[in-house]
């Protein structure tokens, strides 16, 4: 019966140190956080959660996540940034259909995308258009020149 207490209070021993190290450790000597940037020129992040763009020339945008290193526990959510090049009819609709006020353009964060194809505005931004445009993210910005959207929006 001894044997027995003694082997699962090793066992507990053994098992704790393990979880300890797990948690404490670190990938490749890196003890911080550390952004990931993928950049893309294909339609997936209009056509998943941009609801009110019917019609667009091209998009670019990068997708990010934060590498938590070994502590990360479960999925990590992510986030997207980048540009939308609207038609000229579909801008025209955005403009005539939403209610645009001014809006001074922040930095907008891009990594892989130059900061220069974003323009020079003025630019505007619209609360219907982002409670009508986007499905199940939180919206850091989005912003319209007239010609394109801007937007930085990140999984829930």
């Amino acid at each position: 019966m001894r044997n027995k207490y003694r082997s699962i209070l090793m066992f507990g021993l053994v098992l704790s140190c393990l979880i300890l190290t797990a948690c404490t450790g670190n990938k490749s000597g890196r003890s911080k956080t550390e952004e990931v940037v993928n950049l893309y020129c294909d339609s997936w992040i209009v056509d998943n959660y941009m609801n009110a763009v019917s019609d667009y020339d091209h998009v670019i945008y990068e997708c990010y996540y934060y590498d938590h290193g070994r502590l990360s526990i479960g999925p990590t959510e992510r986030g997207f940034r980048g540009i939308v090049y609207l038609t000229e009819e579909e801008a025209k609709r955005l403009e005539e259909e939403y209610e645009w006020e001014d809006a001074d353009i922040s930095d907008t964060g891009f990594e892989q995308i130059e900061s220069d194809f974003t323009g020079d505005g003025p630019w505007y931004v619209s609360k219907a258009f982002n409670e009508d445009n986007y499905s199940a993210v939180n919206i850091l910005y989005t912003y319209f020149d007239g010609k394109k959207l801007v937007f930085n929006i990140h999984q829930t």
